[in-house]
């Protein structure tokens, strides 16, 4: 259970650093920059979300098997660092804050990057506790890809784990319960940490004017 377990906490805690960063700067590029393209782009982006990872999984399957990506962290990571829906919260969140922090930043002599890195990031706590939490919560409970890109047990998350021993005889309800319990307890533990950053950052993002 532990190793599984591990490979849980390292898959999601690898999706959720790299996608908390790309992700955010994506959102900021299309809400604060300007450059050619951008409104065709960010439509481009919007229409993702409605497609449902089920709808791509046999080409998906296809290419990460032609890669020689089966069995890996990597396949189950990289393609869900990048998440549209993570890139359009970052995107309301900052389109709706005062230009007049940029400004300021600019007289200082300071440079997109710096801007971006001083001052945007450390006012936009709300907005990343909230796509923290419910990047997690959907990854933590991944089941269908996992179960399509690994077939060995080294690198296999928890979900797929505690599957595999709900059809081992004899059922044990109680180790199962355990197993549940332990399956809700990291992502009570992250709401419960972030939950004020949580509300705000849903109220930002979800109400404008």
């Amino acid at each position: 259970f532990t190793h599984y377990l591990l490979n849980s906490l390292f898959i999601n805690g690898m999706i959720l650093g790299l996608g908390l960063l790309l992700n955010s700067i994506a959102g900021y590029a299309f809400a604060r920059l300007s450059w050619r393209g951008r409104g065709l782009l960010f439509n481009l982006v919007l229409a993702v979300m409605i497609i449902p990872l089920e709808a791509i999984a046999v080409p998906l399957f296809y290419i990460v098997s032609l890669l020689g990506w089966r069995d890996t962290y990597l396949v189950q990571i990289l393609p869900f660092i990048a998440n549209a829906f993570s890139i359009y919260l970052f995107y309301t969140y900052f389109i709706g804050m005062p230009r007049e922090l940029e400004e300021a930043a600019c007289i200082d002599g300071a440079g997109v990057v710096r801007t971006y890195f001083t001052i945007i990031l450390p006012n936009a706590k709300p907005v990343f506790a909230s796509v923290a939490i419910l990047t997690f919560l959907t990854q933590w409970g991944a089941f269908l890809w996992p179960l399509l890109v690994t077939s060995g047990e080294s690198v296999r998350p928890l979900p797929l784990a505690i599957a595999t021993f709900h059809g081992l005889p004899p059922l044990r309800w109680g180790d199962l319960f355990a197993f549940g319990v332990m399956m809700v307890l990291p992502i009570l533990s992250l709401f419960l940490l972030f939950q004020r950053l949580f509300v705000r950052g849903v109220a930002a993002t979800g109400i404008k004017g």
